[in-house]
């Protein structure tokens, strides 16, 4: 019965070196337990929905910079690409697609340089407006002279506006 006693004592008083901090457990409406961090500790602030990302997207090789519209951008027609490259002679494809790789409107620009120097472009993309909101993209690439396989791309997610 002491030996008991004395187990029950230490647990009690954390005399074993266990951590004993204070942990609040409170029941959620669908019937499960959540357990919060110890009082003291830091807590993760909650994080915004997507927003236009301010920086310009660039493609894995460094190549081709969009750097209008903005990511996550809500669009209508005439929508304007605009952004700078280094690519072979200066040519490049640009897209708008749909969330299924569908292609809304496209065509080919040429930068005001090819590579190895840098170049400017802007388009101007004219479509019909959706019904309604939709996910679109607007794409910027090169073919690969070679075996016409896209070489370098920017996608860009965006919202195409409705009517």
């Amino acid at each position: 019965m002491r030996l008991v006693l004395a187990v029950a004592i230490l647990v009690a008083t954390g005399a074993c070196g266990v951590d004993r901090g204070i942990v609040v457990n409170t029941a959620t409406p669908s019937g499960t337990r959540t357990t919060s961090a110890p009082i003291g500790s830091a807590t993760p602030s909650p994080t915004a929905s997507p927003s236009p990302s301010p920086t310009p997207l660039i493609s894995a090789k460094g190549s081709i910079v969009v750097r209008q519209p903005l990511a996550n951008t809500r669009v209508r027609s005439p929508l304007t690409i605009s952004g700078d490259a280094s690519v072979f002679e200066a040519n490049l494809i640009w897209q708008l697609t749909d969330t299924a790789g569908r292609v809304i409107v496209g065509g080919i620009t040429t930068a005001t340089a090819g590579a190895p120097q840098r170049g400017t472009f802007t388009i101007t993309a004219t479509y019909t407006d959706p019904p309604s909101d939709m996910i679109g993209f607007a794409e910027v690439f090169t073919r690969s002279p070679r075996d016409g396989l896209v070489d370098e791309i920017v996608r860009v997610p965006i919202v195409l506006a409705g009517r």
